[in-house]
């Protein structure tokens, strides 16, 4: 697929891996099971997703045109619920899309949960050599394409 606009500033996405990114203003479309596994590599714990508050948006999907609901992501992790502040946007068949900083805040939420407090995998000492972890090099994660070397 090229030539998909951004649901947030309309300006072309790039796909990385099975993400659509937006280079201009740092948002993202991710399939739940890229999400679901982002978090599990983070925490080491497998996240329930649960989304609240869902109500009709004024944003299309990139991949379908149809419209995305918002809604606020509530992660299960061990029998703890995190509540991220974001109020995101949804299309049932294609995933979430997250704004600039509203991944990390999600990330944030499970950062420190699991074996081990997640640390190694947020950039903190025992990060592999040469990684940034999630956040990435200057804040762009690395699995999103701009930050350079993670596995993501």
């Amino acid at each position: 697929m090229t030539n998909l606009p951004c649901p947030s500033c309309t300006k072309p996405l790039r796909e990385f891996q099975t993400r659509q990114v937006c280079d201009a203003c740092h948002g993202m479309l991710l399939a739940l099971p890229d999400l679901a596994h982002a978090i599990t590599d983070i925490t080491g714990l497998e996240p329930e997703l649960e989304f609240h508050d869902e109500a009709p948006g004024t944003r299309a999907c990139p991949k379908c045109a149809a419209a995305m609901t918002t809604l606020k992501l509530r992660v299960a992790l061990d029998h703890e619920i995190e509540k991220p502040r974001p109020v995101l946007d949804r299309c049932v068949d294609h995933g979430l899309w997250f704004d600039k900083d509203e991944l990390a805040a999600v990330f944030e939420k499970g950062a420190g949960k699991g074996p081990g407090g997640g640390k190694a995998k947020v950039g903190k000492p025992g990060a592999p050599s040469g990684s940034y972890g999630w956040k990435g090099h200057h804040g762009v994660p690395e699995w999103w394409g701009g930050g350079g070397g993670g596995k993501w």
